[in-house]
């Protein structure tokens, strides 16, 4: 039986925990509660107690953590336990090699997202100037990175919730894209005016009956309306596709994050309103996960 960290001596080298052996106590209570990552977990929430990169754990972890670092991984400990996901506890999520205040405000933004990134940065390799339109920008992950890569281009953040602006701001002083990127508060294209090279876009796509099936971990700690995509998870993507080539250049793309089992419906929106070159790209997992399609004005 494994006894709880905070039923454990705490005189001396608390029974023998050094920093690996935390990191080992941690890693089979997260086995044990069923979590997918139980390894990966157990080392960001070391790491982020200790001040210890991964390579300091291999190198340094015979070493005793002193009693505020215990403390400290006893409650990351028991927040993770209950549910609460990692980035929540840590404060922050790394994207795109770079790190992203979070809050329960914004969406975390996931791994798969960064074939937005990757996508956006091939079509702009030509053009250094570009303006860039993000709808939707939660923590503005999607926005800040692109500008951080292509570094003469500029943009414009829009989200419906202030309080999403206010991390998306955060977020841009914190890797100096603060002068490039614009916000603005509106629903999609409400307040925005000019033209834009690209519009990328990670919109809610869940289905109101997905939603009922989601982890606790996601629909306690993500915003509600950055995962509820309506009856058949769509709606947004209709409102974006029927007004984007009104705020378009020629030749201009949208991108898309989409569902696993949306590639041919938003096809066919994008199909409707005069995009071309519509191509669909799979995730790791061979799931349908973003589409880029180029307008024909």
């Amino acid at each position: 039986m494994i006894v709880p960290l905070n039923q454990r001596p705490r005189s001396g080298p608390y029974s023998g925990l050094t920093v690996n052996s935390l990191k080992r106590f941690l890693m089979t209570q997260f086995q044990e509660a069923g979590f997918e990552t139980p390894d990966m977990d157990a080392r960001l929430l070391v790491m982020a107690a200790t001040g210890f990169t991964h390579t300091d754990i291999i190198t340094r972890g015979t070493e005793f953590p002193p009693a505020a670092t215990f403390e400290t991984i006893a409650d990351y400990a028991s927040r993770r336990l209950s549910g609460e996901p990692i980035d929540h506890i840590l404060g922050y999520r790394e994207f795109y090699g770079r790190r992203f205040k979070i809050t329960k405000d914004v969406l975390s933004p996931r791994p798969e997202t960064e074939m937005l990134i990757e996508a956006a940065l091939e079509s702009l390799k030509d053009k250094p100037n570009a303006k860039i339109l993000d709808l939707g920008t939660g923590s503005g992950a999607i926005a800040i990175s692109i500008l951080a890569e292509v570094t003469q281009a500029k943009g414009l953040a829009l989200d419906i919730s202030a309080a999403a602006l206010d991390i998306a701001k955060e977020n841009a002083a914190q890797h100096n894209a603060s002068d490039r990127l614009a916000f603005l508060q509106g629903s999609w294209f409400e307040p925005v005016t000019g033209r834009f090279d690209i519009i990328v876009s990670n919109p809610p796509y869940i289905t109101d009956a997905a939603m009922t099936a989601l982890a606790p971990e996601v629909t306690g700690f993500d915003p509600d309306m950055a995962l509820r995509g309506g009856p058949d998870g769509l709606e947004a993507y209709r409102v974006i596709i029927s007004e984007a080539p009104n705020y378009l250049k020629p030749n201009g793309i949208l991108l898309f994050e989409i569902g696993y089992d949306q590639g041919q419906s938003v096809s066919h929106l994008l199909e409707t309103r005069n995009f071309t070159q519509i191509v669909t790209s799979q995730d790791l997992a061979g799931h349908d996960r973003m589409i880029k399609a180029v307008y024909k004005a």
